[in-house]
């Protein structure tokens, strides 16, 4: 999710800038070059596509919602997981950020229930205060039996400020994911001092 007093840039990123004022070609430079080195330095998102592939393998005939899919001027999916998912699942994606072309979601309140087989929500509850109103609208927004998917900052840069609220333990997690049946995380980098989280959430089946 992208605070909407966050400016998105022409080449990639998305930069702060107080509201009202678009940013500067040095604020934006800044950015894309703090943007590559980070990816390079943590390597969180291939991190994380390695582990979509493995499961999505076999993946069919589901219903997808992909929360923060972000900009598309680089290309429809340059931000988002859809190429992963076979064209026979129906993938949605939103952003809160009506620019962006997507679907309109905020995460806090989806209104959906029993809408998705699969919901991802990946490095984006760090930005999100109401974190635990989040996680009970993406639960309602599960069927019975699907997973959300979820990945999180632990030892990571501030990126989005001024809304870059939170960094979570393996035991924060558990806590916001406790509505769930089944809880399966994936840390990358050492246990006791990870760089990220990935969280694999089962919705039980009656609750």
């Amino acid at each position: 999710m992208t605070p909407l007093h966050l400016h998105p840039d022409s080449e990639g990123g998305r930069v702060e800038a107080p509201v009202g004022r678009t940013p500067t070609g040095r604020e934006r430079l800044t950015t894309r070059t703090l943007r590559a080195g980070v990816h390079l330095v943590f390597g969180t998102r291939s991190w994380v596509r390695r582990n979509l592939e493995q499961f999505v393998e076999g993946m069919t005939g589901k219903r997808i919602l992909e929360i923060g899919s972000g900009r598309q001027d680089l290309g429809r999916d340059a931000y988002s997981f859809r190429e992963l998912f076979d064209a026979s699942n129906e993938f949605v994606q939103s952003d809160v950020v009506p620019e962006y072309g997507h679907q309109l979601v905020d995460v806090r309140d989806i209104g959906l229930e029993d809408a998705y087989d699969v919901i991802l929500c990946l490095y984006v509850l760090e930005h999100v205060f109401e974190v635990e109103e989040a996680v009970r609208s993406m639960h309602r927004a599960l069927a019975p039996g699907g997973t959300l998917v979820v990945a999180v900052p632990h030892l990571y840069p501030y990126h989005d400020e001024p809304t870059d609220y939170w960094r979570f333990t393996d035991h924060a997690l558990r806590q916001l994911l406790r509505p769930f049946g089944s809880v399966e995380i994936r840390v990358r980098g050492p246990r006791k001092m990870p760089i990220a989280l990935l969280a694999f959430a089962t919705k039980a089946h009656g609750g």
